[in-house]
């Protein structure tokens, strides 16, 4: 069995709620990130065997968004797809299940990552398709009840993590220090360009809405059409082939206006310790406010994987390798534990200790999270989250496991490799880690 390793690692900027991004389908962003992972791997397109891609927010998405997030990138009919859930560890997962897939000889390139657009969720209206009989109908906000919502105690998960917070003695002066660490961090990492290895630049036009602009449209090949080589592409009938002019979330017109989006919108330069002291937290008397939590996002991003057989016959060089993936799951209400607990499950599996790993990527759902994970695992917080997180960056919910890792690769080939430890906690009270080593 040979190694799973990682060809290539990008993501779009992170927009914020009703931002730059809010005008693109989480399905467009994923279609770029794909396209973009693609091409930097050095696999063509038709090439790639499967894509896994996260989305929480699907409602209204349409059929299989990560069939449409392949056509959109060209990749050919050929590809398999799959779109996975597990709320914000669901980036993560298609990583971890592409990791699997390849060792269990099903594939040997799989392009993988995560997506979504927080700002295009839909209101939902429950009774409707049937009528109501009298009285009011509802709105129901599918951003909150499909992403954000605890369905076992009724309540936000920020509204949880407040209560364990409070349960681990984690103050609000400790949160909003940790906060301000976020932005200062992000906003350097920027500045000094270290992120510059990941983000992929957008151009988003300013008229044709929806759509990026891009010098040609991805025609997709086939190497391998399913059946006879020589007849089965003139077999089927022309009307029955998706044309690309007519699906493509791009728009090849050089004539047409675009804003191009570089950096992410969320990271502020401005805050302090005081104008984050002065925020209302959500709930009365309690400790998570905006400052300290992560905002309402858009993004994706996209890792290619492949088999180091593979790699090594095709001459490619791989950024890293993944060394494994473990999961948890507790108490709902435990947010803040379950990327600790899952780190811990996996190093145990490994034969490792906390000491091993060089740098840690902890997915900052709230402050609190990252905070209670590294008094959990007694890690110094100097190895942890180096170029800001999710505070600073944004948690758009599909995308940000596999944006850790994504970061994790590169942040470890700037110091010089070793081993790197990705988590993240989800709703429902599960959590998720990844193992990965960079030579």
């Amino acid at each position: 069995m040979s190694d799973t390793v990682v060809l290539a690692a990008v993501r779009t900027p992170i927009g914020k709620l009703g931002g730059a991004l809010a005008g693109l389908a989480a399905t467009t962003l994923g279609a770029e990130a794909i396209r973009a992972a693609v091409e930097r791997s050095g696999i063509a397109p038709e090439d790639i065997e499967h894509a896994i891609m996260g989305q929480v927010l699907q409602a209204g998405a349409g059929q299989a968004p990560s069939r449409q997030a392949t056509f959109g990138a060209g990749l050919p009919k050929t590809v398999t797809s799959q779109t996975v859930n597990k709320v914000c560890a669901s980036g993560l997962l298609a990583l971890a299940d592409a990791h699997r897939l390849i060792q269990s000889g099903g594939a040997a390139t799989v392009v993988a990552g995560g997506m979504e657009s927080m700002s295009q969720a839909p209101y939902l209206v429950p009774q409707a398709r049937f009528g109501y009989r009298m009285g009011d109908g509802m709105l129901v906000d599918a951003l909150v009840h499909d992403g954000l919502w605890c369905p076992y105690f009724q309540c936000t998960m920020a509204e949880q993590s407040e209560e364990v917070s409070a349960h681990l003695r984690i103050s609000r002066a400790q949160q909003d220090q940790y906060a301000l660490r976020s932005h200062t961090f992000a906003v350097a990492a920027a500045e000094q360009g270290r992120l510059a290895d990941e983000l992929i630049p957008l151009k988003v036009a300013t008229k044709a809405k929806g759509r990026l602009i891009i010098e040609k449209i991805p025609a997709p090949r086939v190497a391998a059409p399913v059946g006879d080589r020589e007849t089965a592409q003139t077999q089927t009938p022309d009307e029955f082939v998706a044309k690309p002019d007519e699906f493509s979330p791009y728009l090849a017109d050089p004539a047409a206006p675009f804003t191009t989006i570089v950096s992410d919108e969320a990271p502020r330069k401005d805050t302090n310790l005081d104008a984050l002291s002065k925020l209302r937290p959500i709930s009365p008397g309690g400790s998570i406010t905006a400052g300290n939590a992560p905002g309402v996002n858009d993004g994706a991003a996209a890792l290619v994987l492949a088999d180091g057989a593979y790699a090594s016959a095709h001459g490619l060089s791989p950024l890293a390798k993944i060394r494994g993936h473990a999961a948890v799951a507790w108490d709902p209400p435990y947010l803040p534990l379950t990327p600790a607990m899952a780190a811990e499950k996996l190093l145990a599996a490994k034969g490792l200790s906390a000491k091993d790993v060089a740098l840690w990527e902890i997915n900052e759902a709230f402050a609190a999270v990252t905070l209670a994970s590294v008094n959990r695992l007694g890690i110094d917080m100097a190895r942890v989250n180096v170029d800001g997180g999710a505070i600073a960056i944004g948690h758009p919910l599909g995308c940000s496991g596999a944006r850790i890792v994504g970061h994790l690769v590169h942040a470890l080939r700037r110091r010089g490799g070793g081993l790197g430890m990705a988590a993240i906690c989800s709703g429902g009270g599960q959590g998720d880690a990844l193992l990965i080593e960079v030579d």
